[in-house]
């Protein structure tokens, strides 16, 4: 993979993605490597009837048109694609881990429901925009947009399969063209799955083209030089990695970066790196305090919550929070009050709660499904605050196993770990196990404080504004890194 491209788009696009600028167009690939048939492979029987093979033919649009004039409709054709599009594939990883990334818009060629399955995997909710006239259906709050702007194979009636519906596309799907190319002007977009072979690419490129600017958004593509194993010769293969590599260059003049790969199989890995590197964006705050315990601390550590907050959010980065007992309010009461500067017009993009249901009286906590949202919490953090963490246990105060447990899961998600341990608590049980130990403190794989930064935030005798001071200090060092 060049150096260049993977530098940049690691740089760029991750940020994009934060500021909410950030979009993705799905291509042919995706659906290959799950399983669904290339253009070729798919129309190898309509060809056959014509007695033209699809390998010998590079317009295969222009093949699905003849076969619907010598067989007077399109039914063949879409019956085909509705046959072999319509079967349900394991949803490939690519497609998971776009849909948990913070993104609304995404765009694709591609007929299958494969992305739909993988937001309905996390719940996620997606408008999906098939036909032109979806354009004006209400969206739902909070949802993603799918844009299917060559149709759905659950409407195979209305999709672009042929040279008449390409040609016609402006007419007839004026309007995904006047918005691809409003997404193209306005934000960063990613390309995944690109083909050299995909009919549809050509087409998509054209109206690229046309929205072009003098200082267009950085664009991205994810792009798999031909291989051997691919192509039956030696001079075959030649030929097309040829091509291909010409085509990438080109790719230039569409305002696209070319990120290559050796194989579809090295795209999720790629695409986890983009989510933690946003995650490192994003700052969970755990923890948790007894309200009910005059004399512990508790005012002391709710000022220190709420100051952390505030941190959180002035130096630019979002606030995760599992609302836990005391540290969680506080810390989005300062994260809030940091952004009312700007409106906190951007509070909705900035602020990731993901609350813990309660147990009514007599009933027991569902501890299955807090795991899963604490999961999801460390997934969607670069860096952890651990604050306090302690639960009442009769007239006892002890360390909270939900909060350590937080720890764990943080930690083996990679993300920076940075517990005040002059809180008490769980903090102090983790600031503990890290002093000393291999963990990383310094540079850009850093996962935890110095043993003097520990130290320091361990020491009962810091004051409020001393310790977040030094929180902000190392906040600053690890954007720095």
């Amino acid at each position: 993979m060049p150096i260049v491209g993977r530098t940049r788009f690691l740089k760029e696009f991750p940020a994009a993605l934060h500021e909410g600028n950030a979009a993705v167009f799905i291509g042919a690939g995706v659906s290959m490597a799950a399983g669904y048939p290339s253009w070729a492979d798919l129309l190898v029987d309509i060809g056959e009837e014509l007695g033209i093979r699809t390998s010998d033919i590079q317009d295969l649009a222009a093949l699905a048109q003849w076969h619907i004039l010598e067989s007077g409709g399109a039914t063949g054709v879409r019956n085909v694609i509705k046959k072999e599009i319509g079967k349900n594939r394991v949803v490939p990883e690519t497609l998971e881990i776009l849909a948990r990334l913070p993104m609304r818009q995404l765009w694709t060629t591609n007929y299958d429901r494969l992305t739909e399955r993988a937001f309905a995997a996390i719940g996620r909710p997606i408008d999906v925009v098939a036909g032109a006239k979806d354009l004006s259906l209400k969206a739902t709050p909070g949802a993603a947009r799918l844009y299917k702007m060559h149709g759905s194979v659950d409407r195979v009636d209305d999709i672009v399969i042929s040279t008449d519906d390409y040609e016609l596309y402006r007419s007839r799907r004026g309007a995904f063209t006047t918005l691809l190319q409003a997404h193209l002007s306005s934000l960063s977009m990613l390309f995944v799955g690109l083909s050299l072979t995909d009919p549809n690419i050509r087409h998509v490129l054209s109206l690229i083209r046309e929205s072009f600017t003098e200082a267009p958004p950085e664009h991205f593509a994810v792009v798999r030089p031909p291989k051997r194993s691919d192509f039956a010769s030696d001079d075959e293969y030649q030929a097309r990695s040829a091509q291909h590599h010409l085509w990438t260059k080109d790719l230039g003049r569409y305002g696209l970066i070319a990120v290559e790969i050796a194989d579809y199989d090295e795209v999720p890995a790629l695409l986890r790196e983009v989510e933690r590197k946003v995650a490192a964006m994003r700052v969970w705050v755990s923890g948790s305090w007894p309200l009910d315990s005059p004399g512990s601390g508790s005012s002391e550590l709710y000022r220190l919550a709420e100051g952390v907050g505030r941190l959180i959010g002035m130096a630019g980065r979002d606030l995760v929070s599992g609302l836990g007992v005391l540290v969680g309010p506080a810390a989005m009461a300062g994260f809030v009050d940091s952004l009312r500067d700007g409106g906190g017009w951007d509070v909705d993009r900035r602020l990731i709660v993901r609350a813990f249901p309660q147990a009514l009286a007599g009933g027991s906590a569902d501890k299955t499904h807090w795991t899963a949202l604490r999961t999801e919490l460390a997934r969607l953090s670069g860096i952890v605050v651990f604050l306090g963490g302690a639960k009442r246990d009769g007239s006892n105060i002890i360390a909270a196993s939900g909060v350590h447990e937080e720890f764990e899961l943080a930690r083996a998600a990679g993300a920076f770990i940075l517990p005040v341990g002059a809180t008490g608590g769980t903090a102090k049980l983790i600031s503990d196990e890290l002093l000393g130990s291999a963990m990383p403190s310094t540079g850009a794989a850093a996962l935890r404080p110095t043993d003097k930064e520990l130290k320091a935030l361990a020491d009962p005798a810091a004051t409020g504004e001393q310790l977040l001071s030094l929180v902000a200090d190392i906040l600053k060092r690890i954007a720095k890194a």
